[in-house]
């Protein structure tokens, strides 16, 4: 089948009627150009130019195709043109993480639209593990983890380190001194639910005392377990330290410091491997890591 690069070259020799002219348009040598001519006319069954001495000048068919081809061609040049002037056009498809989501996307998306316009970002927020797997299914274009990811199908990027401290509502904690995790196990533990980044990384941390764990309750959010702890001194979790900054400052909340055991975990940016990058995935990605390594 004839390609549109033969058809361009046709049209310019049209016009030109000198193989030289139409080589030295598109950079070519002569034979190619000649080459991809004799080709289309093979493909076509018929002869478009007479050859009158150096000149191929175009015969009734030749003016034919001339006459049903310029148009078509001149609109896919405008296509072609109006994608690569816009690359940086069109939806970006985001999820994150619940932290990510609440606590830097906000932020890093408004900075990012501010300075470039026409571009539209839609995030969602869902647990890691869910976000993972929409990466997977190509239903959104980029995520943003806590944790850790060993997906082989998933190319990974840390973006930075994050500390989660274990917190409660019970005042007596605001000058406690440090406790082992094992006098911690009994009490009533609300957590984050199944598939959860700080959940996961927590639980890992204190396997295989994990098992022992009295989880009393889950949430899907973390601004409803910080409520709750609020409304009530007798529970326990464990959230990002960005996430209680304030409610450890005002005395809502206060830390549990473990002793001999510390919990971080990174926040991470994930694709799919096999999946190309438009120029719009590639930009803000670039922006995002550039952002993150400057803090």
């Amino acid at each position: 089948m004839y390609s549109f690069k033969q058809l361009e070259l046709f049209v310019s020799l049209a016009r030109t009627q000198r193989v030289v002219e139409t080589a030295k348009e598109y950079e070519m040598s002569q034979s190619a150009v000649s080459m991809s001519i004799k080709e289309l006319e093979k493909e076509l069954n018929e002869q478009l130019f007479d050859r009158i001495g150096k000149k191929l000048v175009l015969n009734d068919r030749g003016h034919l195709l001339l006459s049903e081809c310029e148009s078509p061609l001149e609109k896919l040049r405008n296509i072609y043109a109006s994608f690569g002037d816009a690359q940086l056009m069109g939806e970006l498809r985001i999820s994150a993480s619940a932290t990510v989501a609440d606590y830097f996307m906000p932020t890093l998306i408004n900075n990012y639209l501010q300075q470039h316009e026409g571009m539209h970002l839609r995030l969602s927020s869902a647990n890691s593990s869910d976000v993972i797997e929409r990466v997977k299914s190509g239903e959104i274009d980029l995520g943003f983890i806590e944790g850790a990811c060993k997906d082989t199908n998933i190319e990974c990027h840390v973006l930075m380190e994050d500390e989660l401290i274990v917190v409660t509502g019970d005042k007596q904690f605001k000058d406690h001194e440090p406790l082992f995790i094992d006098q911690l196990l009994h009490k009533r533990w609300v957590m984050r639910e199944e598939g959860s980044g700080t959940r996961s990384v927590f639980l890992n941390a204190i396997a295989p005392l994990d098992k022992e764990l009295n989880v009393f309750m889950e949430f899907g959010s973390i601004e409803a377990i910080k409520n709750f702890l609020e409304s009530g001194d007798d529970y326990y979790t464990v959230l990002p330290r960005i996430t209680v900054e304030s409610a450890l400052k005002e005395e809502k909340l206060f830390e549990v410091k473990v002793r001999n055991m510390e919990f971080h975990r990174d926040f991470i940016l994930v694709k799919r491997k096999d999946r190309g990058e438009t120029a719009l995935m590639k930009h803000f990605k670039d922006f995002v890591m550039q952002r993150f390594s400057a803090e």
